[in-house]
Order: structure tokens, then sequence, then C-alpha cells
């Protein structure tokens, strides 16, 4: 199992809570702190003005199965300038239960949610095997958005493969999303791989105005190690937003290990 916690912004999964098991990054004598600079940029098919992120992480391991991470990020959708920090806490319950939470908060506010929390469980019930479980809430000037996440995830040879439902409650009205992701591991830290989803998702189609709408998405994404230290991030995404819009997102960022 290896460690892909890239964050992804654009793509459906949004923020990946726990995410495969560290357990095999650690053996493998991966550096215990990293800082990671990322920029991504999408153009919309309804004529809004290119949508704009930059983003600073910092993350640290200091034991196996224990991660710590702090960011910052800085937006721009639909003109608007947003800010938000976040921070995120990975820790063994026991040999085979994983525990993450989370939170960020934006003071700005104007198109990213004011506060969110998240929380989720990982637990290994076979050799290979990986139950996810997680709760999530995002409050928003007008309206908050409810999500939970329940997904099963195997690994085999230099893959693995997962499944994942997403029911998910907004003003008072609920739907749910599934969504399909296989990977390729290469190296000691280095992946790729696909994301695909659909259903209804809580989808920001002006600001401070969040509705549920039929969502589907595909994503390329992956790590590269160049050297022990240096690393690229990527993604390339297409999401069609109900009848809203289409959006293309291209991300890109570099990663130091100390």
């Amino acid at each position: 199992m290896r460690n892909t916690s890239l964050r992804i912004s654009s793509v459906v999964l949004a923020h990946v809570l726990a995410g495969p098991a560290w357990a095999d990054a650690a053996a493998a004598g991966n550096p215990a702190l990293q800082v990671e600079l990322g920029a991504e940029t999408s153009s919309l098919s309804n004529g809004s003005p290119d949508w704009r992120e930059t983003s600073l992480r910092l993350t640290s391991q200091p034991e196996k199965r224990s991660v710590r991470s702090l960011g910052l990020r800085q937006t721009s959708r639909f003109g608007l300038d947003d800010h938000e920090i976040s921070a995120q806490l990975t820790t063994p319950l026991s040999d085979r239960l994983t525990a993450t939470v989370g939170g960020s908060l934006s003071p700005t506010h104007r198109v990213l949610p004011r506060q969110g929390l998240e929380g989720a469980l990982q637990y290994e019930f076979a050799p290979a095997w990986l139950m996810h479980g997680g709760l999530s809430t995002r409050r928003y000037d007008t309206t908050h958005v409810d999500q939970a996440t329940l997904m099963l995830e195997h690994y085999f040879s230099a893959f693995s493969a997962s499944f994942a439902w997403k029911p998910v409650r907004a003003s008072g009205v609920s739907s749910s999303s599934t969504e399909v992701r296989t990977s390729y591991y290469y190296g000691d830290a280095s992946f790729t791989g696909l994301i695909f989803s659909k259903g209804q998702e809580a989808t920001t189609i002006a600001p401070s105005l969040v509705v549920l709408a039929d969502v589907r998405s595909t994503a390329w994404w992956g790590r590269h190690w160049l050297t022990r230290q240096w690393a690229v991030n990527y993604a390339l995404t297409h999401t069609r937003q109900g009848n809203f819009y289409n959006r293309n997102s291209v991300r890109i960022g570099a990663e130091y290990a100390f």
C-alpha cells in the first residue's frame, strides 16, 4: 500500500481524508517532512472567468501511519478571491484501524465554504483489503452540505482499485454519487491513476449559491519522484456540472522532501 494523499480540489473526490495506508511508504524510508506548492487553472464553458488556485501544504510523518498536515490556499472563482487554511491529522488506533480528522476555515468565504469539518476511519479487514468510512460538513453563508463516504479499496500487485458511494444532503435535499478509482504504483512512492465519478453532488453555480446537480467527472492524476527529494504531482480533470457548465482543469505541483 502506498501514500496517495495528493489533494485534487477540482475532482469530485476533492479531499480524501484517510487515503490508502501509509505503512509501506514509511517502511520504504520516505522523508518525514514534505512541502508542496501547487497551482491550478480551470476553464468554464459558460463564459465565466477562469478559476485559479494556488496552494501551499506542509506535511509531516513522524512515525508509521501517523500524518499531520497544514495547508493554505488562495482561489479566484467567479471573479472573487478567497483564502482558506486547513489542517489534518491521521493516527493509528490499532494495527488495522486508522483515524483521520480535519478542518478548514475561510475568513473571506465569498465562494469557498466558511468552515468545514471531516472525519474518517480506515480499516484493513483482510490483507490488501481496506474499508473507508467518513463524514464531512461544509457551511456556506446560505446553506450547509453534509456528506458521507463508504469506500472499498483493494491492492494487488502494483495496482489498486476502489469503489465509493457518497450520499449527500444540501438545503434539505438528499441524493448520492458513486466513484471508481484505479492506480498504478512504480518506484518507491510514485503513482498514476484515473478517477471516474457520476451522480448528484453539491455544485457551486454562483457565489453563495450551492445546489445538488448531476455531475460527471473524469480525472487523471499522479505523482512522480524525480530524485529522493524532489517530486512533481499533476492532475487533468473534466467535469460536467449538470446543465450549468463544463469545467476543464489542469493542476501541477512541486514537492520537496527534507
